[in-house]
């Protein structure tokens, strides 16, 4: 019978510059002055998800793992609604996922934009991993030797100041370019990146762009992000891939 493994990989907001109408009575932000807490933080936030997880048995009777990206609205009482897929992998563990952020029943505290509290936008990856021993250890990095780079490991690197800090550095950092801003264009650009052992940041590159003036400005931000804490795999100092969302958004 095989065993498995469930890593909860952070949360993960995209960057939009302004606020995104929902329309004319709401607004749903993605990035505020004050952001959104879950009680006791985002560690919290990844155990308590952790604990409600249950891997679905069809899945592991046929091999299925990977990663399901749910985006949920906390709203202005701290409360989670509109709970949804934002991309699946199978429809057994998209609704597993979609089951345990609906059954997170604490309320965060809200977020504000100029004092008052408002909706927020967030985005959750949950990666459903399937441990098989030596198998494990080949899902979970690429290459070999001290060149190796990993997706997940025990003590994942950190940014300054935690997820929301590296929020508000890239939110802060973004300048909308004027050619885009001109032409109306607008979109989400993922960029990833390789947390070194030293903790600097190297290898970033475009995973999947929209223009050449977004895709430009959202690599310049990402490459100038400063040291961060690295990534440990068994005591170790190891190189550690991330892959940033930083939405464009004009409104």
């Amino acid at each position: 019978m095989r065993n498995y493994v469930l890593i909860i990989l952070g949360v993960i907001l995209t960057m939009n510059v302004f606020a995104q109408d929902s329309s004319k009575k709401e607004q749903v932000f993605v990035i505020v002055e004050d952001m959104p807490e879950y009680p006791g933080g985002e560690e919290a936030l990844r155990n308590d998800i952790a604990s409600l997880v249950k891997y679905p048995v069809a899945a592991k009777e046929n091999g299925i793992q990977g990663k399901v990206y749910v985006t949920f609205v906390l709203n202005e009482e701290g409360k989670i609604e509109d709970a949804k897929i934002a991309r699946g992998v199978d429809p057994s563990l998209d609704k597993e996922a979609l089951r345990v952020i609906n059954a997170l029943d604490k309320t965060w505290t809200p977020g504000k934009q100029k004092g008052v509290p408002v909706k927020v936008s967030y985005t959750v990856p949950i990666m459903f991993a399937l441990n098989e021993g030596a198998a494990e250890e080949k899902n979970i990095k690429s290459g070999e030797g001290a060149d190796a780079v990993f997706f997940i490991v025990e003590d994942m690197p950190e940014f300054p100041g935690g997820d929301e800090a590296l929020r508000k550095y890239i939110a802060n950092a973004l300048n909308y370019p004027e050619v885009a801003q001109k032409n109306g264009i607008q979109g989400k650009v993922y960029v990833s990146f390789v947390v070194e052992k030293d903790g600097s940041i190297g290898d970033a590159k475009i995973e999947r762009g929209v223009d050449p003036s977004l895709d430009k400005e959202a690599l310049r931000v990402v490459k100038a992000l400063p040291m961060w804490k690295p990534g440990k795999q068994r005591g170790k100092t190891v190189r550690v891939q991330y892959t940033v969302p930083i939405n464009f958004a004009l409104n």
